[in-house]
């Protein structure tokens, strides 16, 4: 397990400090969700986490970009399997969002 590098815990503490969605980007991330989400069990691998993270960085959607220019997908991935069962559902990206 890497450690976390003082530019990817800034890019962390970015993508988790940005403001609530505007309605138009919520319904962007969730479609990118969808998409991202291959085989439709509601909750994301790392492969499709990383999918979803470069879809909302070319939507511009939140700090997504940040943690696509930095590499830092594990971390974030990480960050938000608040529950640690490797994959990354709706409900814990929604609740990191409200954090």
């Amino acid at each position: 397990m890497r450690l976390p590098t003082s530019a990817s815990i800034c890019v962390l503490a970015a993508f988790f400090a940005t403001p609530v969605l505007a309605q138009d980007n919520r319904s962007l991330a969730r479609a990118n969700f969808e998409q991202a989400d291959r085989n439709h069990d509601g909750k994301l691998s790392k492969s499709e986490f990383r999918v979803f993270i470069d879809e909302n960085a070319r939507d511009n959607i939140g700090r997504a970009a940040m943690v696509k220019r930095y590499g830092a997908y594990d971390t974030a991935f990480e960050q938000l399997d608040g529950n640690k069962d490797g994959f990354v559902a709706r409900s814990e990206i929604a609740g990191a969002k409200k954090k």
